[in-house]
């Protein structure tokens, strides 16, 4: 029995499917969406892919075939929902999608989930998680082999993307040598690497510059030196004409400093919403203390909303991290 067996009995299931991601979702959720969408079809399915949050500008260029929207109201949604099946991508939990969670599952016939976070998952779910894929696209890549289906060139480029982003460029820890062997196969599909880079990271606007000129002026360091603090609000958006989703990288330019080893952004959107973004270095969970907040993600990298004050959540997390600073 092929390892994917549960993702391959839940497809055979059903003929139409919603995928979704996490909410503000990033190139792996992106890219895993699209990647799926195409194949769902060539494999003779229906798939309408709704998330919570819009496609960040820069990674909109993987959307070939255009087919991600977000879902604003139930009018989008198929009248037959209960004949559909959710797909739940690059998450494995039912309250970081959104919308997605009150409009859609109740109403479906089944979900499933295929994620590679160290979340505790939702247990109510059939899943397939592999926490040790670098990304959600490395397990796409060999499901769609298990699946029968062809990648094609913008299933190579979605799927490429995908794990260009969740890997920062091939360094982080849960890169391998499949990470690498899986990137040249779909090189070799016709995937230009410096196109894409040039998309991911070169196509901030001149707003975005003075954005990150704002943010970096506000860094503070902590616990000896050894973690970093950045802020966001909303008002140096609006001041900078910026747009969110353009910081988002801003979080690893203090860890280039030998001495940080964990770096802390807090980061408010338009809306006000205030989200905390944690990366750390060497044996630093930061996934833990993300899971406090009910929040997620991996040992090294991980997020959540802020429910209480900035202040009070600042003061929180120092406390968490200062076990490993005695």
């Amino acid at each position: 029995m092929s390892d994917f067996q549960p993702v391959i009995d839940f497809i055979g299931r059903h003929d139409r499917f919603v995928i979704t991601a996490h909410e503000t979702p990033d190139g792996d959720a992106i890219g895993s969406e699209c990647a799926m969408a195409r194949a769902l079809v060539q494999l003779g399915r229906r798939a309408l892919v709704l998330n919570a949050d819009p496609t960040p500008r820069k990674f909109r260029f993987v959307d070939v075939d255009n087919v991600v929207q977000v879902l604003e109201s139930p009018g989008q949604l198929p009248d037959d929902l209960e004949r559909w099946a959710l797909l739940m991508l690059d998450t494995s939990d039912v309250r970081n999608i959104g919308q997605v969670a009150g409009l859609v599952l109740p109403r479906v016939s089944e979900h499933f989930i295929i994620d590679h976070h160290e979340n505790e998952g939702d247990i109510l779910a059939g899943n397939f998680v592999q926490k040790s894929a670098s990304s959600t696209a490395e397990i796409i890549h060999p499901l769609l082999a298990a699946l029968g289906v062809e990648i094609d060139y913008p299933m190579a480029l979605a799927l490429f993307t995908a794990i260009v982003y969740d890997t920062g460029s091939f360094i982080y820890p849960k890169t391998t040598a499949l990470t690498f062997e899986i990137a040249r196969d779909l090189v070799d599909r016709g995937v230009e690497p410096n196109m894409v880079y040039a998309n991911v990271y070169e196509s901030n606007s001149i707003s975005a510059l003075m954005l990150h000129a704002r943010v970096l002026s506000t860094l503070e360091l902590a616990l000896g030196n050894r973690v970093s603090l950045l802020t966001m609000r909303r008002e140096m958006i609006a001041e900078s004409g910026g747009i969110y989703e353009e910081a988002d990288q801003l979080i690893n330019i203090p860890l280039k400093s030998e001495d940080i080893r964990v770096s802390v952004f807090f980061k408010e959107n338009p809306e006000g919403l205030m989200r905390c973004s944690l990366r750390s270095k060497e044996n630093i969970d930061v996934a833990e203390i993300a899971q406090r907040f009910g929040g997620g993600g991996h040992r090294t990298a991980a997020g959540f909303k802020c429910r209480e004050s900035l202040e009070e959540t600042r003061r929180a997390v120092l406390s968490m991290l200062a076990k490993y600073f005695p």
